[in-house]
């Protein structure tokens, strides 16, 4: 389980918090979609997740791991990967997928098992010996998702990882985060397509000035009447202006 408790941060006092006393909770075996306007605080609440960020307030547990008490045991459990590739440029695709598979003390067997598998479902063998700046962005996309789940992640997070992917990749990878929910491991990811997000999350959670304005379970919502989630996505957002 995933606990977030009454989490505040502010990048500069005079400005309102960027994350804004975030409660929530998510259960193993779940894929939960983070949802929200450009600039509604989802990046922030990921990287407070992660530990890139500090709170200001507030505790956030994994599993019982607390990311201010035993940082390194809680951020092992995570795998993370997001539309922004800004670094490893001169490192080759094979090369980038053993250094991280180094970094979470992956065995050899566990890694040639899922980078075998991974880089033929993503088509990626002909890149692997390319340095990866040198890549288009869609495959250097496809290193990244592949890498972040080598170590097989108690806490899956993708920042709007549909970014660059084409139509069989994201197939793909909608299979890959159902695959990992099903071994009761957690899947956290933010998207702007809601489309996506009503076929495949468990739950959602709509964020917007740095609050969760809505969390419920889909299908809860679909017993209650029907309405699509662009529907109630629009009817929560706009309530909120």
């Amino acid at each position: 389980m995933l606990t977030v408790d009454n989490v505040t941060f502010q990048y500069n006092l005079q400005t309102a918090p960027a994350a804004d006393r975030l409660s929530f909770q998510i259960d193993g075996g779940t894929i939960c979609g983070l949802l929200g306007p450009n600039g509604a605080g989802k990046t922030t609440a990921i990287q407070l997740i992660l530990g890139l960020l500090k709170p200001d307030h507030g505790s956030i547990e994994l599993y019982g791991q607390s990311l201010h008490r035993d940082p390194k045991a809680y951020k092992s459990a995570i795998g993370y990967a997001s539309g922004s590739h800004h670094i490893y440029d001169g490192l080759t695709g094979k090369e980038y997928l053993n250094f991280m598979a180094d970094m979470y003390g992956v065995s050899a067997t566990r890694r040639s098992e899922v980078y075998s598998t991974l880089t033929e479902q993503f088509q990626l063998q002909p890149h692997l010996h390319k340095p990866i700046g040198s890549c288009s962005y869609g495959t250097q996309q496809k290193l990244f998702i592949t890498a972040s789940i080598v170590h097989d992640p108690r806490l899956w997070i993708l920042d709007e990882p549909l970014t660059g992917l084409d139509v069989e990749s994201v197939l793909v990878l909608k299979q890959l985060m159902k695959s990992h929910a099903e071994r009761g491991h957690i899947v956290l990811f933010s998207s702007h397509i809601l489309e996506v997000c009503e076929s495949l999350c468990d739950r959602i959670l709509i964020i917007k000035q740095g609050k969760i304005l809505h969390t419920s379970f889909l299908d809860e919502h679909a017993q209650q009447g029907g309405r699509t989630l662009e529907e109630l996505y629009l009817e929560v957002i706009r309530h909120y202006e």
